[in-house]
């Protein structure tokens, strides 16, 4: 017989957290019922890892409140929420590699129980163990189990720390379709156990099979909230992934869907223009590449000419920052050749790369903390002749007047946006054949995303080559010539701009069906 509870298990209410200017969590507040899955889902960058670091305890929050079973815990950092009952696991795992198996458990259960004698601190170990697959691998150390094995790991951790309520960050990361089969089949032996659980997931296949109710996350906010099936077939929902939701938002949303409106701004209609040299600049043939036992890219062609403006698109998971650092020699492929104007480029080291003109924008900018802006502009042009490099300036500073006012300032005392024109700037200076742009829209307000795509703009009009690592799907198809959507690894859709803006496999690649 189910049990009536009146009190949430969970419920938080108008959480904010800022970094700097950012603003990661605007006032959002959720609620978990007793024996709920939720889901929670949105774009890169959207603030789900930062809610969820709120919900644990692992981010301090800079306004709202947390109630776990009526109890207030919002003053209670990650340890003491874990004995109040939050467990949660994280997109990587980080087991003690040379413990074992159930010496991993063994730890995380006398933290919370450190006088429990040990033959009954076994047998619960094992007992979770047993329910999470794990027991035949309890003496061997982690750092021999694979990868869905210690996403099992993960969280049998949790579950020995016995929660109420469990957060599941990204646990489908990095699996192929089969090992998520078995991973949604782990999610629901546990659910009859467990008195709540939030998943965070872009495997949406997760969320529908899993998730009774889903949230969206888009700029910080709670965009959208309501049952799983409803959520996913909303086209405001599409919007926000494909970015569009920018664009016109009907007045009455879906019926059972509720929507918050995010403000933002539309971007400039696109000039195609003609393509570019007959002979390749860069050519990857069947690449793969990956991180430890985690594999990432799985056979990735790709041919780029001069000129040529190709978008990468895709959601978070799917390979495109993989791809990107593969291109500028921070990832080194396990299998696959690089050509570079038709010469094979092996094993090379990143300078290499950069020698042979690659650039790379990186997420996340990657500022020099200890320089000025003029600095960080500088020192990327220091193998250029002295009389170039003032050129070089003067072209960066045509492009950003932001960048030439604040040329002494601090690289890390301006705005996010600013920032990110100073990491545009700093790939410039190098003056590149390609540059790859990975995830500048990432964490920015709209206005500040325009400012930074007419840049791109004006590049594209002087001929820059570029690829387009992005989320933003609306941006890039405006900017690019030509686009390549990546699913697990892989390229899943490509073509024309043209041939793809209006195809529904597009949808598909980002929110699967409903149904």
């Amino acid at each position: 017989m189910s049990i009536e509870h009146s009190t949430p298990l969970l419920h938080a209410t108008d959480l904010v957290k800022r970094y700097g200017g950012l603003v990661a969590t605007d006032s959002v507040s959720i609620s978990v019922s007793h024996g709920e899955v939720l889901g929670m889902v949105g774009p890169n960058g959207a603030g789900k890892s930062t809610l969820i670091g709120l919900l644990g305890g692992a981010v301090k929050a800079d306004g709202g409140s947390v109630y776990l079973d009526g109890e207030d815990i919002t003053r209670f950092g990650s340890a003491e929420r874990a004995r109040c009952g939050i467990g949660r696991t994280y997109q990587i795992p980080r087991p003690f590699m040379d413990m074992s198996v159930r010496e991993n458990l063994l730890a995380a259960r006398f933290s919370l129980h450190p006088f429990c004698p040990k033959r009954e601190a076994l047998l619960a170990c094992d007992r979770i163990l047993e329910r999470t697959g794990l027991l035949e691998s309890a003496n061997l150390p982690a750092r021999q189990l694979p990868l869905l094995r210690r996403k099992r790991l993960e969280v049998a951790r949790a579950l020995a720390l016995d929660p109420k309520i469990l957060l599941l960050d990204e646990v489908g990361a990095g699996l192929v379709d089969s090992e998520v089969t078995e991973l949604i089949d782990l999610i629901h032996s546990l659910s009859g156990e467990i008195q709540g659980v939030i998943i965070i997931e872009h495997v949406l296949r997760v969320v529908r099979e899993c998730c009774q109710r889903l949230i969206v996350l888009n700029f910080g906010r709670k965009f959208a909230e309501g049952p799983t099936r409803e959520v996913l077939s909303s086209d405001e929902v599409a919007a926000v992934y494909l970015g569009t939701a920018h664009r016109s938002l009907p007045d009455t949303p879906s019926s059972k869907v509720k929507h918050e409106h995010v403000e933002s701004a539309s971007t400039a209609v696109p000039r195609v223009r003609e393509g570019g040299a007959s002979a390749p600049l860069l050519e990857l043939s069947d690449i793969h590449a990956g991180y430890g036992q985690a594999r990432v890219l799985n056979g990735i062609d790709l041919t780029v000419h001069s000129g040529d403006v190709i978008a990468i698109l895709g959601t978070n998971g799917a390979g495109k920052t993989t791809l990107a650092n593969v291109l500028s020699g921070t990832v080194r492929p396990t299998a696959g050749e690089i050509k570079v104007d038709g010469k094979v480029l092996g094993a090379s080291a990143p300078h290499r790369f950069a020698a042979l003109g690659l650039a790379q924008c990186m997420e996340g900018r990657r500022i020099f903390s200890s320089l000025t802006v003029e600095e960080n502009l500088v020192l990327a042009a220091r193998n250029a002749p002295a009389n170039d490099v003032q050129e070089r300036l003067d072209h960066v500073y045509s492009l950003f007047a932001d960048l030439r006012e604040r040329r002494g300032n601090a690289g890390t005392s301006m705005s996010g946006g600013q920032q990110q024109m100073l990491a545009i700037g700093r790939a410039l200076m190098a003056r590149p054949r390609l540059i790859v742009f990975d995830e500048i829209s990432l964490g920015l307000a709209p206005v500040m995303m325009d400012r930074l795509y007419l840049a791109l703009r004006e590049l594209k009009a002087a001929g820059m080559t570029m690829l387009i690592v992005e989320q933003d799907v609306e941006r890039a198809l405006d900017l690019a010539d030509h686009v390549h959507v990546m699913e697990h690894g892989r390229f899943a859709l490509s073509g024309p701009i043209d041939s793809i803006r209006n195809d529904p496999r597009l949808r598909h690649l980002y929110l699967g069906t409903a149904d």
